[in-house]
């Protein structure tokens, strides 16, 4: 009953780690073009040129890729510490 139990939570497991990379992907693109659009309404109703469009949407794009390599990087971390190390307990 148990070998039931965990071939159906890997498949479970592995949607939910697609479904979180599918985010990542959708904030990475959405949310600058998003913040992008609202710097091109800032600068039509100012009358500047395309200053609003670059800085809102380049400021966005770069905190987007940091916190993805955060997130990815935590994650790695968490991951390596459950891993037993290779060469077996450390004698002092």
């Amino acid at each position: 009953m148990s070998e039931d139990h965990t071939a159906v939570a890997n498949p479970i497991r592995s949607l939910a780690n697609a479904e979180d990379g599918v985010t990542a992907a959708f904030e990475l693109v959405l949310t600058p073009a998003l913040f992008a659009f609202l710097g091109y309404l800032i600068d039509r109703w100012t009358g500047l040129g395309p200053l609003f469009v670059f800085v809102l949407g380049g400021v966005v794009a770069i905190y987007e890729v940091w916190k993805l390599w955060y997130t990815y990087t935590e994650r790695m971390k968490e991951l390596e510490a459950g891993v037993p190390d290779a060469k077996g307990p450390r004698s002092e």
